[in-house]
């Protein structure tokens, strides 16, 4: 029988962690889920994320129980399919994950970090189901640093690329025009401009651009020299 590398570290005193019929280790193992999505979901509950810390910790102790559940039905009938069980976990996490995705009134799709980090939780909560601990652990450090380091590191990137991604907002549609002339006589070439339908009602003229500069510009300033044009109402980088 293979045993879980931290069970192994502490030799025969910790065997019992393996056997899914002893009370304790069903006990440690739903604690275990419950701890490692706890710690992943006050990070998305204080960033205001759709899915908080109640989300995380239901899906992980849910995808905890269906995969010791699987391991019991095994126990009792070896010829049994009961792997599947985890399986639909896995795909059926998706349609939680669909609920938090959304698009923005500026034509952002916000919601796709939540739902992976969903997906990932509901992973997590498999593993130390099944009672590979160490894995479970060190796959939730992995994913609160995904979370938590990756965007700082994700934004300097960012900061320094020749692509913007800007929601403008015009007075009047025939100010356009202007603009386009504005970005092509400082060598900025525009990729793509989407109208946003959602503004019709309000009286501007708002558009998704896409810009590529010909040359490397500070975000920030960038973004300061299309507010101060007369006929733009406002602009901001889309992240």
């Amino acid at each position: 029988m293979a045993y879980d590398p931290i069970i192994q570290a502490f030799g025969e005193s910790l065997y019992w962690l393996a056997d899914i019929t002893n009370i304790w280790t069903i006990l440690i193992r739903i604690l275990l889920a419950v701890l490692c999505a706890g710690v992943i979901g006050v990070e998305r509950s204080r960033k205001r994320q759709a899915a908080g810390l109640r989300t995380y910790v239901l899906v992980c102790v849910g995808a905890a129980v269906v995969m010791m559940l699987s391991d019991f039905l095994i126990m009792n009938n070896p010829d049994s399919d009961a792997g599947r069980l985890g399986a639909q976990v896995v795909s059926g996490i998706g349609f939680l994950g669909a609920g938090t995705i959304l698009v923005t009134s500026k034509n952002r799709i916000k919601g796709l970090t939540t739902a992976a980090g969903l997906w990932a939780a509901a992973c997590m909560g498999l593993t130390i189901g099944g009672g590979f601990y160490t894995l479970g652990i060190i796959g939730s450090i992995i994913i609160l640093v995904v979370l938590t380091i990756l965007p700082t590191i994700e934004q300097a990137f960012r900061r320094k690329t020749q692509y913007f991604e800007l929601h403008v907002e015009l007075d009047d549609r025939s100010n356009l025009k202007d603009l386009v002339n504005f970005l092509r006589n400082i060598n900025v070439q525009i990729t793509s401009i989407e109208k946003n339908p959602a503004y019709i009602q309000s009286g501007l003229s708002v558009y998704t651009m896409v810009l590529n500069s010909e040359e490397k510009r500070d975000h920030d300033t960038f973004i300061e020299t299309i507010n101060n044009l007369k006929y733009v109402n406002h602009c901001e980088e889309l992240k």
